[in-house]
């Protein structure tokens, strides 16, 4: 799907493939390609761009299906339920642009192909170049498996089921507990476990006694932010509420966590962070924002205080009682040694179109950046929506009003 100029959401084309029902979705770059994960136990690459049209005949028969599928990786052994994109890598098609990708592509394929190697492909419409790495996540899982992806070399003639790509397994990071969510960012790696405490991990070229990994290259736990004091003991009533379903990089010094129990955090100031072990009242935000859960959490370009102008991380947050609320963090001001203000600025109520006074549950939440407004002259975020009733809305987050939270 696509939106238009007026924010509605188009359809544009279907993507068939997986076998039951799609769990998992992710863009790996600008050039359309992106993964899916289904319950069949397989990840799919796509192309949304290059040769999506049929083929027909004269008589309207299809001579030529769309390349649109690239790849299908078999390599779980469990139901993969997120994909967090890790490198976008190269990805060069025959009828791109010439730029500096395609050039090293090209000598690459000729250099190890033959002068030939390049023609050929340009003629049979070959992908070129198809890399890129991502992180996989299985449900009630304690591990993280990171997968790099590389073109597959037709000359060895093991080309598998047409698959223009192929992965191979890099690194397994292993968790204290079962991980409930992950995401990714600024070289770190973010992982929530069912006991409400997230993981940080960030990637180096040093060893340590907590890192594990291939090459040169290893991910290090560096910090572990907890809803708990060192020491004390819980119920498992409590432990349960902690358990942390959703996780957004904001920036490198901040992220947004939401438990079980409703409750969003938002961790800032890491890079200053000279303890392993952090303890929520002292380096967190907290907010209790519905009695439901909370759907999905998704990052916003910083907005302008329309009062001060001053620029602020913010984000948007949606449960499944209906509500999408967009959030705002003040800086800290280093003069006065207070903490930063969170501070709700936009609030939406998603209701049934057949009766506004009952509010729809919305599953699931995204952001479409750098979209046109209506008059062509400016560019705002629109978070895109989908709920219990399977409507697709978009919303766009103004700061009209503000609730210090």
């Amino acid at each position: 799907a696509t939106l238009d100029r007026k924010g509605r959401v188009e359809f544009v084309r279907e993507f068939k493939g997986h076998k039951s029902g799609v769990v998992a979705l992710a863009t790996l770059d600008r050039k359309g390609r992106f993964l899916s994960a289904g319950m069949d136990k397989t990840v799919r690459l796509w192309d949304s761009r290059f040769d999506c049209e049929e083929e027909l005949d004269e008589e309207g028969n299809i001579l030529r299906e769309p390349l649109t599928h690239l790849a299908t990786f078999t390599s779980f052994e469990r139901l993969v339920y997120a994909i967090e994109v890790m490198r976008e890598g190269c990805y060069v098609r025959p009828t791109d642009d010439i730029d500096m990708a395609m050039i090293t592509a090209m000598a690459k394929k000729t250099a190890m192909q033959g002068a030939g190697a390049v023609q050929r492909a340009a003629v049979l419409r070959e992908i070129i170049e198809c890399s890129g790495s991502f992180a996989t996540l299985a449900r009630n899982d304690r591990e993280i498996n990171i997968w790099n992806m590389n073109v597959v070399d037709k000359t060895d003639g093991n080309l598998p089921n047409g698959n223009v790509a192929k992965i191979d397994l890099d690194c397994v990071i292993n968790h204290d507990a079962s991980i409930g969510t992950m995401t990714v960012g600024h070289n770190l790696i973010l992982a929530g476990d069912i006991m409400g405490v997230v993981t940080m991990w960030e990637r180096s070229k040093r060893r340590s006694l907590t890192s594990w990994g291939g090459n040169s290259k290893t991910w290090t736990k560096v910090h572990k932010f907890t809803p708990w004091k060192s020491g004390v003991l819980h119920s498992p009533a409590e432990i349960s509420k902690q358990s942390i379903l959703r996780l957004c990089f904001l920036d490198r010094e901040t992220f947004v966590s939401a438990s079980k129990s409703g409750t969003i955090r938002v961790w800032d100031n890491i890079d200053a962070l000279n303890t392993f072990e952090v303890y929520k009242k002292k380096n967190s935000h907290s907010m209790k924002i519905t009695s439901d859960l909370v759907s999905g959490i998704q990052k916003l370009a910083p907005v302008e205080d329309p009062t001060t102008g001053e620029l602020c991380l913010a984000f948007s947050v949606s449960s499944t009682d209906g509500h999408v609320m967009s959030m705002a963090l003040y800086p800290r001001d280093p003069r006065k040694k207070v903490q930063d203000e969170l501070v709700m600025f936009h609030v939406h109520n998603n209701t049934a179109d057949e009766d506004e006074s009952k509010s729809v549950d919305v599953d699931s939440i995204a952001v479409s950046e750098g979209f046109t407004s209506t008059n062509g002259d400016s560019f705002h975020p629109v978070v895109i929506t989908g709920d219990s009733h399977g409507e697709i809305k978009t919303l766009k987050p103004e700061w009209k009003s503000v609730a210090i939270c």
